[in-house]
């Protein structure tokens, strides 16, 4: 992945979470606000109406109701109970239960008039009443058990252009002072914020989390990369002084080949082999130097003859491990649109693994046939076989089939992967079939050269 966009990624992803945690905050930063006015609105009007019903119920007087045809006089005794209901008699023993929370938000015209009447009398009270507000006030802090209500103001105001930035509650009318008044509070930033501490504080959290997860994978991903460029560096280096030995045997061998001291058929077969053999290392070599895929020189090439040659110049390593090697045809005219030396290569690389991962005396059959335009080449083996979990990844490159953080068999993990690039270049198709501890059996199929 390209560095600047694995980092561009990053940071995008940790502003867009940070944006989504500011919405959040926001949000309950509303609900917060409006549950407070919620209970400034509660409390400013349970308050005005009980200082309300106190001042009613403390100034009631005899009042004339018609009994039958006369006019009697009737009075009220009014006593406060500690359940906060209102008890009344009559003369007559009737007795009326008022249970004071059971109030609506707006008066009552009774209660209008009552309280209508309490403000043109003012000589029903000893003391002189300024406002609502005082005594609303007063109501306030004596029910405020735990303190809350300590920073609590009152506020009153008289036409509707009046600014108030603080929260209040719901506006109430101060019958005495003529004025509207609310409940005000000046400290809710602060218990606004406390209420929302848990919630800012796992945003925080969270954000850190997720950066410091971001910059660790960032941190591995400068390692990785750099890394990547000493191995490319090593390969380099270590390819191109591979390099020099290879011309040096190369040209040995050719000296070797035109010269007379070289006279008998075997010896000639050796060199043939020995010359075969250098051409496919110093193919690799080029391969691993420029680490790209198979340049591939199409031409019309019979596969069986180029199984054949590999198969002549292999038998002394099928001779060194007591292989037994078995090579079948079925069908005729095995012509395909490819190149002569990576085929070569193909095949090396599958007879080569299958002798390297056989037990003891290697039993390999080669079966090579023509069906329905194309050519096919089934490579069996009775070696230690392929977990079929491993099968998609045999085929990528420096990997190799873990065997308990060991390996019995020296290998770099690029042959199964050059073979399936050179299969891909040719059109083809390979497949395994593979169970662990029953051999395997590689299969290449390639079209045929009439269905180029």
């Amino acid at each position: 992945m390209d560095n600047s966009i694995a980092r561009f990624m990053m940071i995008l992803s940790m502003i867009l979470l940070g944006v989504l945690e500011y919405l959040w905050l926001q949000n309950e930063y509303e609900n917060k606000y409006r549950e407070m006015e919620d209970k400034l609105t509660h409390a400013m009007f349970s308050s005005v109406r009980d200082v309300e019903d106190s001042l009613i119920f403390s100034t009631l007087s005899p009042e004339f109701i018609t009994v039958g045809d006369d006019k009697k006089d009737l009075t009220f005794q009014v006593e406060v109970l500690q359940n906060d209901t209102v008890l009344t008699h009559d003369i007559r023993g009737f007795e009326k239960r008022i249970d004071k929370e059971l109030t609506v938000k707006t008066r009552h015209p009774m209660r209008g008039l009552l309280l209508k009447r309490l403000t043109q009398d003012s000589t029903a009270f000893d003391t002189p009443i300024a406002t609502i507000a005082s005594m609303v006030m007063r109501n306030l802090k004596q029910k405020d058990s735990t303190g809350e209500a300590a920073s609590y103001q009152i506020i009153s105001w008289q036409n509707g252009d009046t600014v108030i930035r603080d929260i209040m509650s719901r506006p109430q009318f101060d019958v005495f002072g003529g004025k509207k008044i609310a409940l005000s509070n000046p400290d809710y930033k602060a218990e606004l914020f406390h209420d929302l501490l848990p919630h800012i504080s796992f945003a925080v959290f969270l954000w850190i989390m997720v950066g410091a997860a971001f910059y660790y994978i960032w941190k591995n991903l400068q390692r990785q990369i750099q890394l990547n460029a000493l191995r490319d560096e090593f390969v380099s280096n270590i390819t191109h002084e591979l390099k020099t030995p290879i011309t040096t045997v190369g040209v040995a061998l050719e000296s070797l080949h035109f010269s007379d001291e070289v006279t008998s058929p075997q010896s000639k077969r050796y060199l043939d082999i020995c010359q075969s053999e250098l051409r496919r290392l110093s193919m690799l070599v080029e391969r691993i130097l420029h680490n790209r895929a198979p340049q591939i020189h199409y031409e019309k090439m019979d596969v069986k003859q180029v199984l054949d040659d590999v198969m002549h110049h292999m038998k002394v390593q099928f001779d060194n491990k007591n292989a037994r090697i078995a090579v079948d045809h079925e069908g005729d005219n095995f012509i395909i649109n490819g190149d002569r030396t990576h085929m070569s290569g193909v095949l090396y690389n599958l007879l080569e693994n299958a002798l390297k991962y056989s037990p003891q005396n290697p039993d390999i059959h080669v079966h090579l046939h023509r069906t329905h335009g194309s050519v096919r080449i089934d490579i069996a083996d009775n070696g230690i076989g392929i977990d079929p979990d491993y099968h998609d990844k045999i085929f990528e490159k420096l990997y190799r089939v873990p065997a308990q953080n060991r390996h019995d068999v020296k290998g770099h993990g690029l042959g199964l992967s050059y073979v399936a690039d050179v299969v891909k270049k040719h059109h083809g198709h390979i497949d395994i079939n593979s169970e662990l501890g029953q051999g395997s059996t590689l299969s290449i199929k390639f079209p045929a050269w009439h269905e180029n």
